[in-house]
């Protein structure tokens, strides 16, 4: 079997000959309990149309012989083609998959944990090297102080819709509590028509930093909210409130991730969602874009 040959066998096929259902299918896109790991709730992917996947999990994805290197846990695209080639004629080949433990969270160990209003000079200072508005980063940010194996932290304290904090300083970018998307509204208690979706919270403070010097060229001169995903990961929290907006505008990662992530979001509100990584196509992101710093 070649690799034309391989990637012409459908994924989905493929992935229901070793066991694997899509849990549920909407506007072409299959979605899966990831088989490259346990896990409860659908991040896996498969494109039916480009018979294409992608695991947000894993923030990885390609062709059938992507997926073989996964799942065979090999580069060797000899082997892998051998492995496919001998389930494309139905000979059912045993896959073990056998989960290794999960490695303690760094967050687990932060002991006498405080959060406080945001006023540290060192934290400005990230701020300002990044070139965020010191007023806006007040506004939006609080402070984390933590002592981590008898040392004291402390570093920018983002908050989420289920009272956790995204914690991040120039050396360290972590989660506190629970993990979840961020959503900002420009009037309290009011949903606007559009909404802006972003990746991390610098990018959010890099857009209202661009968007407080007027640059049209990125921003939208109409009312918003905001809602920050905080990790591709939480791309199916952020489907729940994204179905109550008229106008979608995704500013994600020029990366593969930020791709998939904005193509599924069209894929399930199909002329409702615009990808807008294009007003910044050389930049690998928001923030990049505000530094000027060219991929």
């Amino acid at each position: 079997m070649t690799i034309a040959e391989a990637k012409q066998i459908p994924i989905v096929d493929f992935l229901a000959q070793l066991g694997h259902r899509a849990l549920y299918v909407k506007s072409g896109q299959h979605w899966y309990l990831s088989p490259l790991r346990e896990e409860r709730t659908p991040s896996f992917k498969v494109n039916d149309q480009i018979n294409e996947w992608y695991d947000f999990g894993e923030a990885t994805g390609g062709d059938l012989v992507e997926l073989g290197k996964h799942l065979y846990q090999t580069n060797n695209v000899s082997e892998v083609l051998a492995f496919i080639e001998r389930h494309a004629k139905a000979a059912p080949l045993p896959f073990i998959h056998v989960p290794t433990a999960p490695s303690r969270p760094v967050e687990a160990e932060m002991k006498d944990v405080i959060v406080v209003p945001l006023r540290h000079h060192a934290l400005f200072s990230y701020l300002q090297s990044r070139l965020i508005d010191a007023d806006i980063g007040r506004m939006f940010c609080r402070e984390v102080h933590y002592e981590l194996r008898q040392r004291h932290y402390f570093a920018l304290a983002f908050g989420n819709v289920s009272g956790g904090y995204e914690v991040r300083n120039a050396y360290y970018k972590g989660c506190l509590n629970n993990k979840d998307i961020s959503l900002i509204r420009h009037r309290s208690e009011e949903t606007q028509e559009r909404v802006c979706v972003f990746e991390g919270f610098m990018d959010f403070l890099s857009y209202l930093t661009l968007k407080q010097i007027r640059d049209n060229t990125v921003c939208i001169d109409m009312p918003c909210d905001y809602l920050v995903m905080n990790s591709v990961n939480n791309l199916r929290k952020a489907l729940t409130h994204l179905q109550e907006y008229s106008y979608i505008h995704c500013y994600l990662d020029n990366d593969l991730a930020g791709q998939k992530t904005a193509e599924t979001i069209a894929g399930m509100y199909d002329g409702r969602a615009n990808d807008e990584s294009g007003r910044y196509a050389e930049y690998k992101d928001l923030n990049d874009y505000l530094r000027g710093k060219k991929r």
